[in-house]
């Protein structure tokens, strides 16, 4: 008699760390568990756990805007890119340092990677197995400890990162002439959030807010030059 037995879940597991995501269509929710990612289905009242597992515990998760890329880092840095509809790695990967945050821009075309106190931008991987599909486009300074958490504005054309520091910078993804990153200080402990306020004008967005670990929230406020100058 033969047995063909496949891997279907992890029974009696316990979240350790990294982050969690929602799907695009906020109907299931993406959780590390060890080296593996398990998917809960918050409709049907379900979990799964995906066939594929990193080699170390995972750190990060990262899901593409569309929801069909998915991209699991653990602790030493060695990525999977993986089809998530097929639940199927396309390829590894290994980053040269520790990755404490990676997000996809929401036009999918770049990834943000930290990487120490620098920030990495990396060409989106297409989705087939290729034998190099990442590609790094630009490295980004000025942080003087590691940068611990980023965001994009909705446009892509921006990205803010946040770092142990405690100062936050915002940097063009594209570069534009005579534009220097701007540097957000005042917090007294290190950056875990920084982000974008949504929806005041179209195509453009006035505030951003920035978090650290004391709880301290601030809200920054755009200011045309012109009045900046009146001001003074």
């Amino acid at each position: 008699m033969k047995f063909n037995f496949q891997f279907s879940n992890l029974c009696g597991t316990v979240y350790r760390q990294g982050n969690i995501l929602f799907t695009p269509d906020g109907n299931s929710v993406l959780s590390p568990v060890g080296n593996r990612v398990s998917v809960l289905d918050l409709v049907n009242h379900k979990s799964r756990t995906l066939p594929f597992e990193n080699r170390r515990n995972i750190s990060r998760l990262c899901l593409s805007p569309d929801g069909s890329t998915l991209i699991s880092v653990d602790e030493n840095g060695g990525a999977l890119l993986v089809n998530f509809h097929k639940a199927v790695v396309l390829c590894q990967f290994q980053f040269k340092a520790k990755v404490l945050d990676l997000q996809f821009s929401p036009d999918m075309k770049f990834i943000a990677v930290t990487s120490e106190q620098h920030i990495q931008i990396w060409k989106a991987p297409p989705l087939v197995s290729q034998f190099r599909p990442f590609h790094l486009i630009r490295t980004f300074t000025g942080h003087y400890d590691d940068v611990l958490c980023l965001t994009w504005s909705p446009d892509s054309k921006f990205l803010i990162s946040g770092s142990r520091d405690m100062a936050c910078r915002l940097y063009s993804a594209e570069p534009i002439k005579g534009y220097l990153p701007i540097t957000l200080t005042g917090h007294r402990n290190h950056i875990v959030g920084a982000f974008f306020r949504y929806g005041l004008k179209p195509g453009m967005d006035e505030s951003l807010y920035t978090v650290a670990k004391d709880g301290a929230l601030f809200t920054w406020k755009f200011v045309p030059i012109d009045q900046d100058e009146k001001g003074r």
